[in-house]
């Protein structure tokens, strides 16, 4: 007896729990979960309907009607946004009596709405919004984002019906089709917006709207409306725009017969090479441009410090070297002062020893000496920079600058037979090194910055 009593507050415990579930979500103003969730325990446990106690019953067939009259209300809005979420409701609610058998047991619902014409208003709906959107105006990406958002609930949820366990398979079927026919719904939109795109001559706008949609509708049909085919073919056509563009500005830009002008072109012609390989004439183009675009350079001095390699690098998409100076249009004179030391002290050594107790291979206590060593060790790195820099030629200025660093290391190891306790008191620092120390003392120095001024000043040529 104390064990069928235990297993009805069980079950009493599960229904409660069950119902519990759909009240908070009803509460939350999620609707559609909570008949869901009602629904779906009492499809799965037939038999607690009749079971149920009638003021339970009234309660939930109370919340169905309340739900209902809310999604109504909505449907029956000026505001096509909230019309849609009031029919995209109706629908959803439509859909779960029909696929949950035991809602006849709490509405009759089903014999007062009709599917198909739930699903005929919300595409009516669905193309107003698309007219009053004025949406051929607008870049291929607020076309893709706004038909997604139009679309996106209804199929989304009829999906996740054709996915619920246990139902008929008839039921599964028939969702899976509605399913479909939205999606093709929005491929149909997405590519009649193309085709205006297309006519206007947006080839790359046309080409990422036929993208969209066989990614909307390719799970059911790979080369929908032979959409492979129209990609391949818009992205050909783009692909040359794009190209001709750059082409076409390069010209124009060359026209300006500054050294600046020519550059740009180059770096166009650049451009239309990436998207189409020996574009037109461009290779013979930017040969011919680069004859005129670049600065040429001498550099007399600082022949043996790095500052002659940051000068060459930094000049590089401006100018071109030239060994010979009666060659140059700008001369480039250096004096530089570029000294690294490192330093390196004896070691100090500190000989130690410790009589500690320890264990045996027996496990027995005996007494043991370490002896090991204490090493101090440390080194200095020096950097030493000054510059004088002088432009004659198309560009006169000059610039200098100084800076002096000395890093300074200390390290600590023990070596030897060392006792436990000095584990892990060893501290190893490292030195910079040139490359790194160069790089702070040159900045110290304002090289770099002055460095990029040359640049500038060669940029305008």
């Amino acid at each position: 007896m104390k064990k069928i009593f235990l297993i009805l507050l069980l079950l009493f415990t599960i229904v409660s729990c069950e119902l519990k579930k759909a009240q908070e979500a009803y509460d939350n103003k999620e609707y559609i979960r909570s008949i869901y969730l009602t629904l779906s325990y009492f499809e799965k446990h037939p038999n607690k309907v009749e079971k149920i106690k009638p003021d339970i019953k009234n309660e939930i067939m109370e919340k169905f009607s309340n739900i209902v009259n809310y999604y109504k209300t909505e449907a029956g809005s000026s505001n096509l946004n909230k019309r849609q979420d009031g029919y995209e409701g109706l629908y959803k609610i439509y859909a779960l009596f029909d696929v949950y058998s035991q809602s006849s047991n709490f509405t009759d619902f089903l014999s007062k709405y009709d599917g198909d014409e739930l699903l005929s208003e919300i595409y009516k709906i669905i193309d107003e919004r698309i007219k009053t959107g004025e949406l051929e105006s607008k870049y291929s990406r607020d076309i893709i984002s706004i038909l997604d958002e139009y679309y996106r609930n209804m199929i989304g949820y009829t999906k996740e019906l054709s996915e619920i366990k246990k139902i008929d398979e008839n039921k599964i079927l028939k969702y899976e089709s509605i399913s479909r026919k939205i999606s093709q719904a929005e491929a149909d939109k997405l590519m009649e917006y193309a085709s205006i795109k297309e006519k206007a001559e947006e080839y790359r706008e046309a080409q990422k709207l036929n993208e969209a949609a066989q990614k909307v509708y390719g799970e059911y049909q790979k080369n929908y409306k032979n959409v492979y085919t129209k990609i391949r073919e818009l992205k050909g056509k783009a692909d040359y725009q794009e190209a001709d563009k750059f082409y076409q500005n390069a010209i124009q830009t060359s026209g300006a017969t500054s050294k600046h002008g020519y550059r740009e072109s180059i770096e166009k012609l650049k451009k239309a090479q990436k998207i189409i390989p020996n574009f037109k004439d461009s290779k013979e183009k930017i040969a011919e441009y680069s004859k005129k675009a670049y600065v040429k350079y001498n550099i007399s001095g600082c022949d043996n410090s790095h500052v002659r390699s940051y000068i060459n690098g930094h000049l590089s998409k401006v100018g071109v070297y030239t060994k010979y100076s009666s060659e140059a249009e700008v001369q480039i004179n250096c004096k530089v002062t570029d000294n690294y030391q490192v330093s390196t002290y004896p070691s100090q050594i500190k000989n130690l020893s410790q009589i500690k107790d320890v264990k045996n291979s027996d496990g027995q206590m005996v007494k043991k000496e370490f002896i090991f060593q204490e090493s101090k060790t440390k080194s200095v790195e020096k950097l030493d920079f000054s510059y004088e820099i002088e432009l004659s030629g198309y560009v006169k200025k000059k610039y200098s600058g100084n800076a002096y660093k000395q890093h300074e290391i200390n390290s600590l190891q023990y070596l030897g037979n060392v006792p436990s306790e000095y584990s892990g008191k060893d501290k190893i620092e490292k030195l910079w090194g040139e490359s790194e120390m160069r790089r702070k003392v040159y900045d110290s120095a304002s090289f770099f910055k002055d460095l990029e001024d040359i640049v500038k000043e060669l940029e305008k040529l």
